[in-house]
């Protein structure tokens, strides 16, 4: 860190800190003549990034903070090694407040989150000025002390299981925290009649079946017993392993209790097992999570599964409107949104697809209705348009089956849109005759894109690289990625050809790190947070992915799954996942903002309208994207690329 002293006699230098000051509170307050002292004791310090500027615990702070150029970030790590961020402080903005008012040692971790400059002010000059000038003072006391206070306690709240508003619970608990109680276990050879009596005796509302390592291999549950053993006129002495469930879902529990929601909602089921180091530690229930957060989506998702028609249906998917904002309030990481709106809009298609059934009467023959695009990668952000398509089992000569899933496809374009799903313009749906195929007419499909890559067929497929199953018959669905995968093996012009396609859209820096936005137009001084932003993330990842024989679609789970290479930047990919969230994140309040003044909704955002703060974190965003598509063009780059014009 270098300090450099601003003098009286430096008088271009101080009258450049008195500019910057007189438009901060509370500098504002101050006369001219203490500006000038004030910014003859004052220094400026670097800090490179990821510099520690204040421990939790170290040598109180001999100065007063205040942010010229970059970010900070405020941590505290609780007494089971969790660390908490508090609070980012930018441009303008003040720390060490508290060590310096208290002559004590500093509370918090503040570590710069970029490049950074700071004005520090001595100590004693703080004093001076708290005892000199009142309207200083109390701006400083009813400002920065209580925003402290408030986040800091909010935190240690939440961290205790003290905090009132319920809602946020869910995202902050760890699922140890939650569990009242320890499982119901038994052995592989414990009978049925054992095991009823086991839970007549308790007031467990199910039973774990565990093996000689102590971990869990089945449950049981009333609905088993029901099922089971009554309708099937069991005998009671046969052993549990005969009417148990598995696999057993399981959650660590320094997890937090999202993930045990996000199981249950997926899944459909009533029980998740709490695990420590993989032994059954406790069971968290439906209705723990129900006592927990009563605007939860899980029930959301259970009052969707009551409804009996596409009306019915269509005003209780009114309560998904809620989610998005509710759980960005309550602090859900970008990808934890995205992922619970996909499960509930998975859980609508479902119900649409079962009350199509119920009017059209059973299939012909399995089907499997699989999703697309965002959808596919469970990224939506607000409702958009379908993007759906409908593999059906092999049928030939049989005009009934066509038919058949041709009003079923029409059934559920139309509900869907009734929920608020509108048709897709590109029609991209299995309504269009041409997504609404046999397994082999879509196993050629695949091989043609694959083996015979053109340009414009590339980028109109691109969409069907992301699918994912979501009611129906499963198994046609794997028919079809074993088929793709086999291809992809060898398949060098589609990855180059794929490679091309998904780095036409450069990051929009300029050569001094400034932001090119549009220059005319609706959104003039504006730039396309998805098509500059989260797009090229998901094209770049998509590619690699596929590569490296990747089965997710999830843009976080690819990363996340993508082997590292010698020759690659080891953080790139940690970057790329950071990126994502925040671009995501940003992507979704700005949606928000424009949901509340009644604007078109836009993946636009102006830069000057952000804080210095996300401008800096949008640029290093971006430049982890400018990094991928050097990655790309290395290992993907070929002859062929000179033909598609470059």
């Amino acid at each position: 860190m270098a300090g450099f002293s601003h003098t009286s006699s430096q008088s271009v230098v101080t009258g450049m800190v008195i500019a910057f000051l007189q438009n901060i509170p509370p500098f504002q307050f101050l006369a001219p003549t203490e500006l000038a002292r004030l910014a003859s004791h004052m220094t400026l310090e670097f800090f490179p990034k990821d510099a520690v500027i204040l421990s939790a615990g170290g040598p109180k702070s001999e100065v007063l903070y205040v942010v010229h150029k970059g970010g900070v970030k405020l941590a505290l790590s609780s007494q089971v090694g969790k660390r908490m961020t508090l609070d980012m402080r930018s441009e303008g903005e003040m720390f060490g407040l508290l060590s310096v008012m208290g002559r004590e040692p500093a509370r918090l971790d503040v570590t710069a989150i970029e490049d950074t400059l700071c004005y520090s002010i001595p100590a004693e000059e703080v004093q001076r000025l708290m005892s000199t000038q009142p309207e200083f003072a109390s701006y400083l006391i009813r400002i920065s002390l209580s925003r402290y206070m408030d986040r800091s306690l909010q935190a240690l709240r939440t961290q205790a299981g003290l905090m009132g508003d319920s809602e946020r619970l869910l995202y902050s608990l760890a699922a140890g925290d939650v569990v009242s109680s320890p499982p119901l276990l038994c052995q592989r050879e414990t009978t049925i009649r054992e095991a009823a009596q086991m839970l007549a005796s308790t007031n467990a509302t199910c039973v774990f079946v565990v093996g000689g390592d102590g971990a869990a291999e089945g449950i049981l549950t009333d609905r088993d017993f029901a099922a089971k053993v009554v309708s099937e006129a069991l005998s009671l002495e046969l052993p549990v392993t005969r009417i148990m469930s598995r696999p057993v879902i399981t959650v660590e529990g320094n997890e937090r209790v999202f993930h045990a929601l996000l199981a249950m909602v997926s899944r459909n089921i009533h029980h998740v097992l709490v695990t420590h180091q993989g032994v059954p530690a406790g069971v968290l229930t439906a209705h723990d999570l129900m006592v927990l957060q009563g605007k939860s989506p899980l029930n959301v998702v259970r009052h969707l599964e009551e409804q009996g028609s596409v009306t019915d249906l269509a005003a209780a998917q009114s309560r998904v409107a809620g989610l998005l904002p509710l759980l960005l309030r309550e602090g859900a990481k970008a990808s934890h949104i995205t992922r619970v709106v996909a499960e509930v809009n998975d859980r609508l298609t479902v119900k649409v697809l079962r009350l199509a059934e119920k009017k059209l009467g059973p299939p012909p023959v399995p089907y499997c209705w699989v999703v697309l695009g965002s959808e596919g990668r469970r990224e939506q952000t607000f409702k958009t348009d379908q993007d759906n398509a409908l593999i059906y089992a092999d049928a030939e000569g049989r005009d009934d089956v066509a038919e058949y899933f041709t009003q079923l496809a029409a059934f559920t374009q139309d509900a869907l849109a009734a929920c608020g799903y509108p048709a897709c313009p590109g029609n991209y749906m299995a309504s269009n005759p041409r997504w609404r195929q046999p397994l082999r007419v879509w196993l050629n499909y695949f091989r043609s894109w694959i083996s015979e890559a053109e340009r414009h067929q590339t980028e109109d497929a691109l969409i069907l690289f992301d699918m994912r199953p979501v009611g129906g018959d499963f198994s046609l669905f794997e028919s079809l990625m074993v088929e793709k995968r086999r291809c992809l093996a060898d398949a060098a012009q589609f990855k180059s050809m794929l490679s091309f396609v998904s780095t036409q859209n450069k990051p929009p820096l300029g050569f001094f790190r400034n932001f090119v936005v549009e220059r005319s137009g609706e959104h003039k001084n504006q730039l396309d947070l998805k098509l500059f932003g989260t797009g090229p993330i998901v094209d770049a990842i998509r590619l690699l992915a596929l590569d490296a024989d990747v089965e997710h679609t999830n843009t976080c789970d690819r990363l996340a799954a993508l082997p590292a290479r010698r020759d690659q930047d080891p953080v790139l990919f940690q970057d790329l996942q950071e990126a994502f969230e925040f671009l995501t994140l940003l992507r979704i309040e700005c949606q928000l903002r424009q949901v509340r003044e009644g604007r078109p909704l836009s993946n636009y955002v102006a830069p000057e309208a952000l804080t210095h703060l996300q401008r800096s974190l949008l640029k290093e965003a971006f430049r982890a994207v400018a990094r991928v598509q050097s990655v790309i063009d290395e290992n993907f780059r070929t002859a062929l690329w000179a033909q598609l014009g470059r």
